[in-house]
């Protein structure tokens, strides 16, 4: 059984925050590079327009109005023709194609008037409350916000590509003495609440990012909440 409620609270930017992370990490490795001279030409000045493409795709992940999508494709097309152009690809001149841009964001504004609904439901979040002992969620290019009240929690998996993950548990019970929660992050952000009773246990792989246990350590060590998966080029952020 499935209760839709809508919380009017801002969401949580889990996805746009990963994406944001990874072009930092990117400029970064980039101009290290550049200084270590490992290739022989300068990937710095070549490849920044991927960082536009980056962004781009941050606005498609989590649209903040009904415009977004037109400002993401454009980002994403700008950060492209750059790209190509500094490899020598294509010969794209912005002193003549700047005009498009424009008409773009004049495009956004334009379907932000035609659908202010969707734009005053931008501060409002979907959530899921499901009474299953198992969860199951894969979010791919999305966001998902899901609570569970099992009384007989056992565990599950969740899978997020280039998206982001809410998994609130604090009124979940677990089954025995623990629970196993398999997790697979890929240019992803999950965030897992659990009760203050539970002890948490990471036995999970990351590359090119983390998983960080800010839950503070029970006095009494009750259940056991396992976490094991793979996390790549994102953060998982256990907290109670």
């Amino acid at each position: 059984m499935r209760i839709h409620r809508n919380r009017p609270r801002p969401p949580h930017h889990a996805a746009s925050r990963v994406v944001f992370g990874l072009g930092v990490i990117g400029i970064g490795l980039l101009a290290l590079l550049d200084n270590l001279n490992v290739f022989g030409m300068p990937l710095l000045r070549t490849f920044w327009p991927l960082i536009l493409v980056l962004l781009g795709l941050a606005r498609l992940i989590r649209p903040c109005h009904s415009g977004s999508w037109l400002l993401g494709v454009g980002l994403m097309l700008l950060g492209g023709l750059l790209t190509a152009r500094n490899l020598g690809y294509a010969n794209f001149n912005m002193r003549d194609w700047w005009p498009v841009f424009i008409i773009l964001i004049g495009l956004s504004i334009l379907a932000r008037g035609l659908f202010p609904r969707q734009r005053r439901q931008a501060g409002f979040q979907s959530s899921t409350l499901e009474h299953g002992e198992r969860v199951d969620i894969d979010a791919s290019f999305s966001a998902i916000n899901q609570r569970c009240d099992s009384r007989s929690f056992k565990g599950g998996r969740i899978a997020s590509t280039f998206g982001g993950v809410e998994l609130d548990l604090t009124q979940a019970v677990i089954d025995g003495t623990e629970a196993h929660l398999e997790v697979s992050a890929h240019f992803s952000g999950i965030e897992l609440r659990v009760p203050r009773e539970w002890l948490v246990v990471i036995e999970a792989s990351s590359t090119f990012g983390g998983v960080e246990d800010k839950t503070v350590p029970p006095m009494n060590p009750g259940p056991r909440l396992v976490v094991r998966g793979e996390v790549m080029f994102g953060g998982v952020e256990i907290k109670n």
